[in-house]
């Protein structure tokens, strides 16, 4: 039997009974290269799906759902659906805020669970659609997730496996990390692909930062947090980061981009709060340097500070730059009008102006929705303003008004604000959640973690989110929770 634990979300909510019967997001990494995994005639959701849908025969069975509607059938009919859509809607919104215990039950218990299920003894996380294999992606989720929740022994083993396993500096001399490791032909297993992906090394630097923060050491013969942290970012900006014509920086998708312009740019990748502590640590460094030379009889080389200083001074332009283009993202992208909604992929050329990628998705969707936590960040951990001023201008009221005539959100909107598909996602929910609490509004957060917490789920040891296979959807829903109870936060200063 599955126990939920949401019983102090309404019962009378009709999404409620969509149980496992939505479609189940796939990183658009591991998408976009695993040719037949979908079915075609359901654009994006994975086979898995039809194997979920089995479960609504288990799902009558369950002690915590009543499958009746909460008045006489006959009523219900007589009910416009957008109505009962509202009253869902307002069956959330009296809903009280969701208790601390309870808040930290389900982070603690469903990141017990991810650690089961999904991370090997040895620090490699392990993908079902992945065969088994990893993404560099997942693994600095693992870690970012691992700080959040105060877990040193895990933090330990991910970092170890993914510095021997992903790290390019054993083959290409950078500390970049290969974004994809897995069976190989010959059977064995290894890196399957050398390119970097660059929200994954971002992540993976933010945690090592992040990790280093609350004083954690690495394991011996490892490089320390803090050093690694610092090369990674390094590397960063000078294989992953490109200067347009007027000199304005720009984050690429990885090593791999585009030599000259056009470059294709996928703007959930944008870290505006982790640009801000990568400036604080070069700038930290330099100090250090300073002081070290004093009394010494020989300085360290000039071209070592000279570094130092200008790698805190590109984070800074690199921050102030991507809000600029974010700010022209939600004004509008090909003729499309803005609604505040950023694409999941676009083109930006030598000019600095914006137009869609050929080939690629323009909705919001499975990528884009993880914009809004990054940007989020920048405005709750450092007060920025131009977060807050981001989220807040169209990008919420867009959501707010969803909610209020819908009483629900979907996982997937177009860029101009059209509903893409017609299921929900507590993907989405997490990110809607991080923009509110960046705007300060924090009764349209508190509903966006109660819709959350709808999805909960225990079955015997395993507590999901979503189809407990699934990593990407459990990980963002677990991250806009734990947004939202206070645990994602940046640490104290060195």
């Amino acid at each position: 039997m599955i126990l939920c634990l949401d019983g102090e979300v309404a019962r009378s909510s009709i999404d409620h009974y969509r149980l496992f019967l939505h479609a189940v997001p796939i990183s658009d990494k591991v998408r976009k290269r695993r040719e037949g995994a979908f079915n075609g005639a359901a654009a994006g959701v994975p086979f898995s799906w039809k194997a979920a849908a089995q479960k609504i025969t288990v799902a009558r069975a369950f002690a915590c759902v009543s499958m009746a509607p909460p008045v006489p059938a006959m009523t219900m009919k007589k009910i416009p659906l957008i109505l009962a859509a509202l009253l869902a809607g307002l069956c959330l919104a009296c809903q009280p805020d969701p208790s601390k215990a309870r808040l930290e039950r389900v982070l603690t218990t469903s990141w017990q669970s991810y650690c089961r299920h999904f991370i090997k003894s040895d620090g490699q996380v392990s993908l079902p659609e992945e065969g088994g294999g990893t993404i560099s992606e997942a693994q600095a989720y693992a870690l970012l997730r691992a700080v959040w929740a105060n877990d040193a022994p895990v933090f330990t083993r991910v970092y170890a496996w993914t510095y021997k396993n992903l790290s390019r500096v054993h083959t290409y001399g950078d500390s970049l990390l290969s974004w994809r490791w897995g069976r190989l032909p010959d059977g064995s297993w290894g890196v399957v692909d050398a390119n970097s992906a660059t929200d994954g090394d971002l992540d993976y630097a933010l945690a090592l930062v992040l990790a280093a923060r609350k004083g954690w050491r690495a394991p011996p013969g490892l490089p320390d947090y803090r050093g690694e942290a610092r090369r990674v970012q390094t590397d960063i900006l000078a294989k992953e980061v490109v200067a347009l014509t007027d000199g304005e920086l720009l984050l690429t998708p990885g090593n791999w981009h585009e030599l000259q312009p056009p470059y294709l740019v996928n703007p959930s990748y944008f870290s505006p709060a982790a640009y801000r502590l990568f400036a604080s640590i070069s700038s930290e460094t330099d100090r250090e340097r300073a002081a070290e030379r004093v009394g010494a009889v020989r300085a360290p080389p000039l071209q070592t500070d000279v570094e130092a200083t200008n790698n805190s001074s590109r984070w800074v332009r690199l921050r102030g730059d991507t809000y600029r283009l974010l700010g022209q993202l939600t004004q509008g992208l090909g003729g499309q009008p803005g609604v505040g909604l950023f694409p999941d992929w676009c083109q930006v050329d030598g000019a600095g102006r914006l137009h869609p990628a050929p080939g690629k998705d323009t909705r919001f969707g499975w990528e884009a929705v993880r914009l809004p936590f990054r940007v989020a960040l920048d405005g709750l951990w450092f007060k920025e303003p131009r977060a807050a001023r981001l989220l807040t201008d169209k990008f919420l009221p867009f959501f707010k008004s969803q909610w209020q005539a819908h009483g629900r959100l979907l996982a997937v909107y177009t860029f101009d604000g059209v509903p893409g598909v017609d299921y929900e996602s507590p993907v989405l929910y997490a990110g809607v959640l991080a923009g509110a609490l960046a705007a300060g509004d924090r009764d349209f957060a508190r509903e966006m973690a109660l819709k959350i917490l709808s999805f909960y789920r225990e079955d015997g040891d395993r507590a999901f989110f979503e189809a407990p296979d699934h990593y990407y959807a459990n990980n963002w829903a677990w991250l806009g929770l734990a947004l939202y109870a206070g645990w994602v936060e940046p640490g104290k200063a060195y």
